[in-house]
């Protein structure tokens, strides 16, 4: 019996080059491998060496670990899956767009320009309703990653934040912050929160001090708040101001205005 090696997650592992299975290095043992060929490949017994150097010519050739151009077929198809999902998002379809019409229209499109074998690659792109939803959620997270990354290196940094209500009557909390970019002002969406149980200035506090130690971004280098004139949010003794003010009392409050004002 023949066998080749791949690398699964960083290990080196033998593999049979008749059906490319896995093996584990225990089934190496000579008589480990004649259970395996005699229960799988039986039929291949009177085959010559030459026969078993073609199986594993060839499965080098599709590779399935990281070096080969199958990985490399599945990153491509990985990467036109996630810039599928931009563009659903950014038009604001459905995520059962992708694999309802999109990649359908690919997949026919192909078909008829570059042949039946061409087609068949594209099949390998995951646009299904929760790949979209996953893919658009991973995109999410990267780029809050990188505006956190990009307040945490300002010296200072101001914030907005608003609490309104959604089609489900859901209250939500929504927060845009502005910061310095290498001497440029830049003003990003921050994040947003489900108010759970009740909307009192505490409440709010709770979520902001909690996404703040979560990403280290420390109450020091906050210079500004702007919210609207809301009891909750202004209220000198139980409103989310009077727990800013102390955690942080050095920090300028305003409402009802643009974010901007808070650095004029």
């Amino acid at each position: 019996m023949g066998s080749t090696s791949i690398i699964q997650n960083s290990v080196v592992k033998p593999q049979c080059v008749i059906c490319s299975k896995v093996l584990s290095h225990e089934s190496m043992k000579p008589s480990k491998l004649k259970i395996h060929f005699e229960s799988c490949h039986s039929h291949l017994g009177d085959k010559n060496l030459d026969y078993f150097k073609q199986k594993e010519a060839a499965l080098k050739a599709s590779r399935i670990d990281s070096a080969g151009h199958f990985a490399c077929q599945n990153k491509a198809a990985l990467e036109v899956s996630y810039r599928i999902a931009l563009k659903i998002a950014k038009t604001k379809k459905p995520h059962n767009i992708g694999e309802d019409l999109i990649k359908p229209c690919i997949l026919e499109a192909t078909k008829v320009i570059l042949g039946e074998h061409q087609a068949n690659k594209m099949r390998a792109i995951s646009l299904s309703n929760d790949t979209v939803r996953s893919r658009i959620s991973d995109m999410s997270d990267d780029i809050m990653l990188q505006v956190v990354a990009a307040v945490r290196s300002s010296p200072v940094y101001s914030l907005q934040l608003d609490e309104s209500t959604d089609v489900a009557s859901c209250s939500q909390l929504f927060v845009y912050v502005r910061y310095l970019d290498v001497e440029v002002m830049k003003e990003e969406y921050l994040f947003s929160e489900p108010l759970a149980t009740t909307t009192r200035g505490k409440d709010i506090f709770k979520i902001l001090e909690a996404f703040l130690f979560k990403h280290e971004l420390g109450w020091d280098a906050l210079v500004g708040v702007c919210t609207d004139g809301a009891c909750s949010m202004v209220g000198c003794k139980s409103g989310f101001k009077a727990f800013v003010k102390n955690a942080a009392p050095h920090v300028s409050f305003t409402h009802c205005c643009f974010i901007g004002m808070l650095w004029q």
